[in-house]
């Protein structure tokens, strides 16, 4: 079955619940007029709901049979029986932790209910305002974003990258790792991603010809070719751009060959790990043609 569209109009007079924190959010940090929303949790409301009337439901059933086989328990006989008023008591006490228990899980998924609708991102001309949770909120702005890195490693594929993540290094070297919890997941981490390749592209290609370094992680890119530098030894190899054979910079892999070395790459990463990877490959399509 196909999935709901998760993505808001921009210019529908209805906005999604909370939306009141998100425009303040906005306001405060000057991020312009939004562009799109994301407001759809992958949580699904109604089995939340549901689960919360079960659990209700069996802590409310319980207490009541609990009360009623204490009731039809012979008081004299069980007072005048220390073992068996003890046994009755330890298994009164072990029934009401349990209910109680049943109770507070209940009371937890009605909370999850309230603030499902709470997840959810809206991207801005110069930024973009995420909500977590119950309380969590957050603005970014493109200008306070040094880095940008695309997807995780999945530990149980070490082949595979997992793309609906990003992790972002702030100007003040604070680490955000953005997990959302939205349905379209791709489509949002795609948008923010390009949206801040967008901003950060014409300033670091203005550098590049004025004779500047770019850095990308372990790779540095000036108008004499690209250099890369090994983080165990710290040491330096460099490639003129009349000297590369390919550059790849793939959902997966970062490739970079050599027409002196065959088909072995001269560089070799994940893209994950590569900060700013579409800012590389989109600058590297443009230097490497123009150098050609």
């Amino acid at each position: 079955m196909k999935s709901q569209q998760d993505t808001q109009n921009v210019d529908s007079e209805s906005s999604p619940p909370f939306y009141a924190e998100v425009q303040q959010l906005a306001s405060d940090h000057n991020l312009g007029p939004r562009c799109s929303s994301y407001a759809q949790s992958t949580t699904s409301g109604t089995r939340v709901l549901v689960n919360a009337i079960v659990w209700f439901a069996v802590s409310l059933l319980g207490l009541f049979f609990l009360i009623d086989a204490l009731r039809k328990i012979p008081l004299q006989s069980t007072l005048s029986d220390p073992p068996t008023l003890r046994s009755i008591g330890a298994i009164g006490v072990i029934s009401l932790v349990v209910l109680f228990g049943c109770f507070l899980q209940g009371w937890r998924n009605l909370r999850e209910y309230q603030y499902h609708q709470r997840e959810q991102v809206h991207i801005f001309e110069d930024g973009f305002v995420c909500l977590e949770g119950r309380n969590h909120a957050y603005a970014l702005r493109w200008d306070e974003i040094e880095s940008l890195m695309r997807g995780t490693l999945d530990p149980k594929h070490p082949q595979r990258v997992s793309r609906d993540n990003l992790s972002f290094m702030t100007d003040k070297d604070i680490v955000i790792i953005f997990e959302p919890k939205v349905q379209q997941r791709m489509q949002l981490c795609d948008e923010i991603e390009q949206a801040y390749t967008d901003y950060r592209r014409p300033g670091m290609l203005e550098l590049y010809n004025l004779g500047e370094d770019l850095e990308f992680g372990n790779l540095i890119l000036n108008e004499e070719g690209i250099t890369h530098i090994h983080p165990n030894n710290e040491e330096e190899d460099m490639l003129a751009w009349d000297e590369i054979a390919h550059i790849e910079v793939g959902p997966t892999y970062t490739r970079i060959t050599s027409q002196l070395k065959g088909a072995t790459p001269w560089f070799e990463e994940l893209t994950a790990d590569v900060d700013n990877a579409l800012i590389l490959k989109e600058l590297l399509s443009i230097l490497h043609n123009e150098t050609v």
